[in-house]
């Protein structure tokens, strides 16, 4: 029998609810699939990373995805997905082990050149063959998508997506959210001032910029969090997810509390964009952390993924 609040319970509820959310957006991808779609906008590149984390648990998830990436590979910003991958690729500061395994990568870079090979060798010969489709631009949780329609796979759409959902950045900042050269982001967006595309206002010694002509450019689109940032969102929920399917966390209560206050700062940061408050770590020692942490995760997580 599994306990209430016990690391298996733990890692029972992170597994289902993190499958769950993936095939969601895979499914507002075009993976065809039974249940809900997603409501709220996806990022490709996270998306990417964060199945490549429980490839070896749903395989006919992972097929599906290598599938999609192997017909729709034109949509990827592969630039974006390699300056992203390193948090999941490399050793991770806590656990010490990478969040993707190195043969799913491979798999996935594989994927996305299909130019050089063949579409066997792409999907490794795996038996589950998914139906999928192309995506459909004008759902509105595939505005990413939209917008590279319209600007290119480049750094100018998720800039706009950007301003689009947060109002306004300065370049260092924008940057660093979406995965981009500074110096790329600082001329895109003086070029856009210049034409009145965005505003630029002069605040201590920063420029912040938003939109301004661009401000009708797209339909309005729902969104639970004053910032859109799956990639944090995914590296969190990885970790976890990794740590609760490996010794000598799995069944640590003590150690699982140990990396839920690492995460504590991100996950602060995502809990009040949406105006939720963690459990201080201070008023409890060692293990007693891990049952109030692993329930507020967990809480969080349906939230966002709602």
């Amino acid at each position: 029998m599994i306990m209430k609040n016990s690391p298996a319970k733990f890692k029972e509820s992170l597994k289902e609810k993190l499958l769950e959310l993936l095939w969601r957006q895979w499914r507002t991808l075009g993976i065809s699939s039974h249940g809900p779609e997603a409501r709220h906008l996806l990022d490709l590149e996270a998306l990417i990373l964060a199945t490549a984390v429980v490839a070896e648990q749903d395989h006919r998830l992972w097929t599906g995805a290598l599938q999609w990436l192997f017909c729709s590979h034109e949509w990827v910003s592969q630039s974006r997905l390699k300056r992203m991958a390193a948090t999941f690729i490399q050793p991770d500061a806590f656990l010490k082990i990478p969040l993707i395994n190195e043969s799913i990568w491979k798999e996935a870079l594989s994927s996305l050149a299909p130019l050089f090979i063949s579409h066997e060798a792409a999907l490794h010969k795996r038996r589950v063959d998914p139906v999928t489709t192309t995506p459909h631009l004008k759902k509105l949780p595939l505005l990413q998508l939209y917008l590279r329609g319209i600007f290119g796979v480049n750094a100018r759409a998720e800039l706009f997506l950007y301003l689009h959902v947060k109002s306004e950045g300065n370049s260092n900042q924008i940057a660093r959210e979406i995965h981009f050269d500074q110096k790329n982001i600082y001329l895109i967006l003086e070029r856009w001032a210049e034409t009145g595309f965005v505003s630029r206002e002069r605040r201590g010694k920063q420029n912040l910029y938003a939109l301004e002509g661009g401000r009708n450019f797209v339909p309005d689109v729902e969104t639970i969090h004053a910032f859109w940032d799956w990639n944090t969102f995914f590296a969190i929920y990885s970790r976890l997810y990794v740590a609760a399917h490996n010794e000598p966390w799995a069944a640590d209560a003590y150690l699982l509390s140990s990396l839920f206050r690492d995460v504590r700062p991100l996950t602060a940061r995502i809990a009040k964009s949406i105006g939720k408050s963690l459990p201080d770590p201070k008023l409890y020692s060692g293990k007693e952390y891990f049952a109030p942490g692993s329930r507020v995760l967990l809480d969080l997580f349906s939230i966002m993924a709602a």
